[in-house]
């Protein structure tokens, strides 16, 4: 005989399908939330981790500049040592210069010529006198040019009739109106010059000439 299902079988297999449909979403939702949370946390994470390393290297960039302003005092103390240095040993080099340079400048100064002033600015020695005639300033040229210590020697300048008193006067004849004779004196017949040398510079010196006889100073 055959049974028949009289029972509202449709809307419980409605039901049925609308609780999985709803169990099926928010098992979707939580699965959703879920993955959303963890990839929050996954970029936070990696947020949080490059920042460390952000301030990391800024922390490492401050400690370089540091180092770097360091090292740029440290170049700078450098430089003044070695320029201190340098001076030092130029003086060092330079200090038998003086004493040869008079010494020749003596040796160079022929008779009947006189010097009045002596000027030296940086290597160039400028010296002013009197002399008896143009050919003994020509020698005072030569002599100077001969020295290890002095070159390009040259004469700026020359004047003749130069009134001097430094030698004992020799009176002239007494004038007609009574007035008091005018002494002559032998530096009236002088010439004034000018002479220019440069002063030789270590470098430029012979070897001889520093180390003086002897082959020391």
């Amino acid at each position: 005989m055959a049974r028949i299902n009289l029972l509202p079988w449709r809307q419980e297999e409605r039901e049925r399908r609308n609780k999985e449909f709803i169990t099926l979403v928010v098992a979707i939702t939580l699965l959703t939330l879920l993955a959303a949370f963890a990839s929050w946390s996954y970029f936070n994470r990696e947020l949080d981790d490059q920042l460390d390393a952000n301030a990391l290297i800024e922390q490492e960039n401050a400690r370089l500049d540091t180092a770097l302003t360091e090292i740029d005092s440290l170049e700078q103390r450098r430089e003044d040592i070695i320029s201190r240095m340098q001076v030092i040993q130029d003086l060092q080099g330079r200090r038998p210069v003086p004493v040869r340079l008079w010494d020749d400048l003596a040796k160079a100064t022929p008779p009947a010529l006189y010097l009045t002033n002596l000027k030296r600015e940086g290597d160039t020695l400028t010296l002013t006198g009197l002399a008896d005639n143009p050919n003994v300033v020509s020698s005072l040229i030569r002599n100077l040019d001969s020295s290890k210590w002095m070159d390009n020697s040259a004469v700026s300048t020359i004047q003749q009739n130069i009134n001097a008193y430094e030698a004992a006067p020799v009176l002239s004849s007494p004038t007609t109106t009574g007035e008091q004779p005018r002494p002559v004196y032998p530096e009236d017949s002088y010439v004034q010059f000018v002479v220019t040398t440069q002063v030789q510079s270590e470098s430029e010196t012979p070897a001889d000439a520093v180390a003086g006889p002897g082959g020391a100073l």
